[in-house]
């Protein structure tokens, strides 16, 4: 196809680590900044994998014709590298520049670059893509494209190029222009998923590359707000295209690893085995992480080879809680007895008879039947037997819509809501304050203005305007057995969210692979290089007992989390973070080691020497330092 050869665009993407938004548009689109001094050394604050959607949509494009670069590590880059990226590409077939957000994109410096395109190319479109159409709706775009958008990016791009955008399907809230892919412009099923990444996307041997087989899930689990749920017929991709995109991305560049964004890799059997017969025709073998039914793989021994196979070894379980009631109450029925011991059974198979294995288990606080009690069974038993790999867990979210009133229909459609958000009380929660049914969630006592008064930009919203400005409100609850939302957050705060430490998690392997010296099998923690990986880790993933009872010292017991006065979380930004994953708050991690303290560092008569370990997490984030700024600098020489 070459109906867009003569048309060139930009895609920024890349994930951000775990730090607030810098800024956002008021109702007028002027930018806002939201914190006196961004941080200028800002290598450490984005994450090494690669945008997938960006690259996603941009390989499609350029099969038809288009000449489309992605540009990585958004949240990395400084104003004026913007400014030169851009001068050093734009020319007379510049058409768009697209923002791709997977979680967040909220860089004041990228937001800046944004307005100045706009400003001084005012014919160049801005699009903004994302599966959480939440992330980008507080900034100013020209079109807003939700869930996989390689169809309705190449019709939007069509259109604009034709001078007919007017013809595109898409929902209107004041002068947003909103295109919901999950009805129209559908991209899934596809049967061709496969990435072809550039020589300008410089592209190392040692990366973990994103990778889909499949799109949609087959379940519908009650805590879930992904949007393409349910899925009956034959969602996956086809066998030649997954070998394509594997041969070339090893013969380009040596990749062997991938990271699968399927919403449940192991939901069809047989889809397994069509991927494994590809996977015995490579020239090499591949390594996989990715999400997968605990429960599946423990009802299904006699496949576990076809795990081995396929070298897709690298899990991370929702099991979401180890109390049967609760998990059943949310859709994982399988007894938990009979789950933990086909899990630790998978567990010895794969460890004997396979050099690597990761299983990082998901937990959530505050389900149906939880308890403090349930919640202290659970960690009990994940300290006896789980203690060598990764658990995590967050607390329960229940969030009322994007819009209200006016706007509420179209808040429906695009429903990132999960069927607790959308019906808590069947499910045996009850919300603080009262709360009616009219189609979605809407609190009695709180009318727009009160639903308004904390919004950071409530003095810039027009009398009669508020129904256009997007919120997300998150609610406080009471389970179905007396389990508050103060209880989890509690608990929380008590025993950490990272539960046990063992081996990595699967989402954060690529951060360490960047040292050469590491092997993806010392990603379990297990080899002569743990100590090293875990000087770099700087207390990231740590479930160090004295470590945390450390830091546990620092937050003052005598100080409530819940202000019962104002009836709000009064020191929820203090104690909690907003885990973007889930959108669920957990305890934040421990402050980084302070290596003096704890006898890494020796002084004598005013001169410090540093230990072996100090030097090499020095080392380690001066590498990742290092790659980050390479890549821009190629970029922008490119």
């Amino acid at each position: 196809m070459t109906y867009l050869n003569d048309v060139h665009g930009i895609i920024i993407g890349g994930v951000q680590a775990y730090v607030g938004d810098e800024c956002v548009h008021d109702y007028n689109g002027n930018l806002i900044q939201l914190i006196d001094n961004p941080p200028q050394d800002r290598e450490h604050l984005v994450n090494i994998p690669r945008a997938h959607g960006a690259h996603k949509v941009a390989s499609f494009l350029r099969e038809c014709g288009a000449d489309v670069e992605v540009i990585d590590y958004a949240f990395a880059w400084h104003l004026e590298e913007w400014k030169d990226l851009w001068k050093s590409r734009y020319n007379s077939k510049t058409l768009f520049l697209c923002i791709s957000a997977a979680f967040r994109q909220s860089s004041l410096f990228l937001w800046q670059f944004v307005g100045w395109v706009k400003n001084n190319y005012p014919h160049i479109t801005i699009i903004g893509g994302t599966q959480s159409i939440d992330k980008l709706l507080p900034y100013k775009l020209d079109w807003y494209v939700f869930g996989y958008g390689e169809y309705a990016m190449l019709e939007l791009i069509k259109n604009i190029k034709d001078g007919t955008p007017g013809k595109m399907e898409y929902y209107e809230v004041g002068d947003r222009k909103i295109i919901n892919c999950q009805e129209h412009y559908k991209a899934f099923p596809k049967k061709s998923m496969k990435i072809s990444y550039e020589n300008r996307d410089f592209i190392k041997d040692w990366e973990i590359l994103p990778m889909e087989w499949s799109r949609g899930c087959i379940f519908r689990c009650a805590f879930c707000t992904y949007p393409t749920l349910g899925v009956r017929d034959d969602h996956s991709r086809d066998e030649n295209d997954l070998y394509e995109e594997m041969i070339e991305n090893y013969e380009r560049w040596g990749t062997k690893h991938y990271a699968l964004s399927d919403e449940t890799v192991n939901d069809y059997h047989k889809k397994l085995e069509r991927y494994a017969k590809v996977i015995k025709k490579l020239p090499f073998k591949p390594r996989f992480g990715g999400y997968c039914r605990g429960d599946i793989i423990a009802a299904t021994d006699k496949h576990w080879d076809t795990y081995i196979e396929l070298g897709f070894t690298n899990h991370f379980y929702g099991i979401e809680s180890l109390h049967h009631p609760s998990a059943k109450a949310v859709g994982k029925g399988m007894d938990s007895g009979r789950l933990k011991e086909g899990l630790l059974k998978f567990k010895e198979y794969i460890m004997k008879n396979h050099d690597f294995y990761a299983g990082h288990i998901s937990l959530i606080a505050g389900l149906p039947h939880e308890t403090e009690k349930t919640l202290d069974e659970g960690n009990a038993w994940l300290k006896k037997y789980w203690k060598d790999n990764f658990t995590a867990i967050g607390i329960l979210s229940i969030n009322l819509p994007l819009y209200v009133g006016k706007y509420a229909h179209v808040a429906k459609k695009l429903a990132t809501i999960s069927l607790i958000d959308d019906n808590p009380e069947s499910y045996g929660y009850k919300i603080d304050g009262e709360i009616r049914k009219s189609g979605l969630w809407i609190t009695d006592k709180m009318s727009n203005q009160e639903y308004m008064k904390d919004h950071p930009l409530n003095h810039q919203i027009q009398k009669g305007k508020e129904d256009e400005v997007s919120k997300r409100v998150q609610v406080s609850w009471t389970n179905n057995v007396g389990l508050t939302m103060k209880d989890g957050m509690e608990w929380l705060k008590k025993n950490g969210s990272v539960l046990t430490s063992g081996t990595l998690p699967t989402w954060s392997l690529a951060e360490y692979l960047i040292d050469p010296s590491l092997k993806y099998t010392d990603m379990m923690l297990k080899s002569d290089k743990r100590d090293r990986i875990m000087t770099y880790n700087d207390g990231r993933y740590m479930e160090d007992e004295n470590l945390m009872t450390n830091y546990a010292k620092q937050i003052d017991p005598k100080e409530p989390l819940w202000d019962k006065g104002k009836d709000s979380w009064s020191n929820l930004n203090k104690w909690f973070w907003k885990e973007p994953h889930t959108g669920a708050y957990v305890v934040p991690r421990p402050p980084p080691l302070d290596l003096r303290g704890r006898g890494a560092l020796a002084e004598n008569e005013g001169t410090i020497f540093t230990s072996a370990g100090f030097n090499t997490a020095i080392t380690f984030k001066q590498r990742k330092k290092n790659y980050i700024n390479d890549y821009i600098r190629n970029k922008i020489n490119a």
